[in-house]
């Protein structure tokens, strides 16, 4: 059976711990392993950090974990300025991507949409 947890803040670096404690309240529920965990904990904090540095005035990000089983997916968006998605030649990109087994970036309608997903029974694969 999938849950689903949403949750909705401003675009701002001081809300980055809320989306992390959230994160963190999540995962142990799905059963994660404490090395998932923390690697999951540091890609949303990377994924977080890459949206609100692209987040127009005003934006608001929004969260969403989707668990199913062993699998969390966490899906952010916010408005974009830039109007593209994560270049993934940068450090930033190499960061998220080694910390879960997949990560995703677009843009539709001034949306950017950045989702990590990992496992909760071992580190990326």
């Amino acid at each position: 059976m999938e849950s689903l947890v949403e949750l909705s803040v401003p675009a701002a670096p001081s809300q980055v711990a809320l989306v992390r404690s959230a994160t963190a309240a999540i995962c142990a529920g799905a059963d994660f392993t404490l090395d998932a965990l923390d690697d999951l904990q540091l890609a949303v904090d990377e994924a977080c950090a890459v949206a609100i540095a692209d987040a127009a005035p005003d934006a608001r990000l929004d969260v969403c974990w989707r668990i199913s089983g062993p699998e969390v997916a966490v899906e952010l968006s916010c408005r974009s300025r830039s109007g593209s998605p994560v270049a993934t030649n940068t450090f930033a990109w190499t960061v998220l991507t080694a910390l879960v087994d997949r990560v995703e970036s677009s843009v539709a309608d001034g949306l950017l949409h950045i989702t990590l997903r990992a496992h909760g029974i071992g580190t990326a694969a």
